[in-house]
């Protein structure tokens, strides 16, 4: 069931019961306000009628107290006093009747019931009638003489009946009128979580850039700004995954290229030192690309290696001495360097990284390969490191070719090169920025890519301090 439909039916039948349980306390309580006035009326006029029956019957001899006598006396007692609403008897001893005022008879027990009680009444149902029967005995020169007094209060009973009925026509209006009511005040309160609900039919479909309108501050406009900040994060999330969907395909479709120059150069020359006569020049050079071209794949497979390896191995970090390390990692350069000549000159200072060893390593002499593909022969690098507060910044800077700013925002993407050309003239696969980019992450540290074309590039990362480090993976 719907909760509008909850909302009508629950208020309908909250507030039907409501009046009914009102309407009939009052009737009743108007019907038993009526018959407790009848009560005391009567009960008032029967010991009326009692004390007048007796002080006329004290001036009466013994001897003349005939029965005779004694139904005048009742009589003319019953006259004077008269109220027209009530039927009187007078009985002597056990129920002999010694006047009445009507010839109706209304059968009950109250003389045979009546103890040390001067005066009883009772409520009795004849046939279709009620009557209101009053009781009051007098004890006068021995004898017991018993009063009957009878009202019939049917009227009383008729009028709670009509009551009733006409509170049952009334009833049937205010239901219809309450249900009206209470269905417009139900579209009303829930006009806005219907709409909240076509909201959601609708995101639900695939239409992710509705929203749903936020309409007061109660909880249904709550709600409504709730679902708006689930929908922005789940759009957000799925722009996400598209990206890194794409990211990943043109991950895939980079690496297959990559792949394939170099391996059909490889099977090209293979085939030729297979199937031609070739002279020695021709041998060694055909020997030398194939050489070349498989240690370009070699790197790429390393690459590759080292990029999974960042994403899954739980590293063990600790503090590493900055001016024993840095030089280290040069050293271990210097070949490469000496090629075309470069020198790499290092201002340390006194300070500690807190790190993982063979990946700080791998980060550097990365960036020193980068800043030493874009340098012509002679060129210079510099490696300059500096305490920061509790964190430690590692600078490398080199005066080669630069590259454009568009290509900054892009440099840290998988396979992207600034200069293929001489990328992979130099051995080099786009893959040094992209796993530089994951060994930062892991250190939670930070870094700068400052570049300019023909001028060069600067480089600077800032690493964390241990309890800095540790903090920030606690809120990973």
């Amino acid at each position: 069931m719907k909760f509008f439909w909850k909302i009508f039916f629950a208020f309908t039948a909250l507030i039907s019961l409501v009046f009914s349980i009102f309407g009939i306390w009052m009737i009743g309580q108007s019907f038993h306000n009526s018959l407790n006035k009848e009560i005391e009326e009567g009960n008032r006029e029967n010991r009326l009628l009692q004390y007048a029956f007796e002080m006329n019957m004290s001036s009466i001899s013994e001897n003349y107290r005939t029965e005779k006598i004694v139904g005048a006396l009742a009589q003319s007692v019953m006259e004077n006093l008269d109220n027209h609403d009530y039927d009187y008897k007078l009985y002597r001893d056990n129920r002999h009747l010694v006047y009445e005022s009507s010839e109706e008879k209304v059968e009950h027990d109250l003389i045979e019931k009546m103890t040390d009680a001067d005066c009883i009444y009772k409520v009795l149902q004849q046939g279709d009638n009620r009557y209101l029967i009053f009781v009051c005995k007098s004890r006068i020169g021995g004898r017991n003489y018993f009063l009957e007094s009878t009202k019939d209060i049917t009227s009383i009973y008729k009028e709670r009946d009509r009551f009733f009925n006409q509170y049952r026509v009334i009833m049937i209006v205010l239901i219809l009128v309450t249900g009206i009511v209470v269905y417009l005040v139900s579209k009303f309160l829930t006009r806005s979580i219907a709409g909240l609900s076509y909201t959601t039919r609708r995101f639900a479909r695939g239409d992710y850039e509705i929203r749903a309108k936020v309409s007061g501050d109660d909880e249904v406009g709550t709600l409504a700004q709730d679902f708006n900040a689930m929908a922005d994060n789940l759009t957000q999330k799925m722009e996400e995954l598209k990206d890194q969907a794409r990211k990943q395909e043109d991950f895939t479709a980079s690496f297959a290229h990559e792949l394939k120059t170099p391996l059909t150069s490889i099977i090209g020359y293979a085939d030729m030192l297979r199937t031609m006569d070739m002279d020695k020049d021709e041998t060694m050079e055909a020997a030398n690309y194939i050489y070349g071209q498989g240690k370009r794949l070699e790197s790429l497979s390393f690459k590759l290696l080292e990029l999974i390896v960042t994403d899954k191995q739980d590293y063990q970090f600790r503090l590493l001495d900055c001016p024993v390390l840095i030089p280290k990692i040069v050293r271990m350069a210097e070949e490469s360097l000496k090629q075309k000549e470069i020198t790499c000159e290092t201002e340390v200072e006194e300070g500690q990284i807190y790190g993982e060893k063979d990946l700080l390593t791998s980060l550097i002499l990365n960036l020193i390969d980068n800043a030493r593909k874009a340098l012509p022969e002679k060129g210079k690098i510099r490696i300059i490191g500096k305490k920061e507060g509790e964190g430690y910044a590692l600078t490398i800077e080199d005066n080669g070719c630069g590259m454009p700013e568009s290509a900054i925002n892009r440099i840290t993407e998988a396979f992207y090169m600034v200069d293929k050309s001489r990328s992979r003239k130099e051995g080099g696969a786009g893959l040094g920025m992209t796993l530089c980019n994951r060994i930062i992450k892991v250190h939670k540290a930070t870094w700068k890519i400052e570049s300019k074309e023909g001028k060069g590039t600067k480089i600077r990362v800032l690493f964390p301090g241990e309890e800095a480090a540790h903090e920030n993976k606690r809120m990973d």
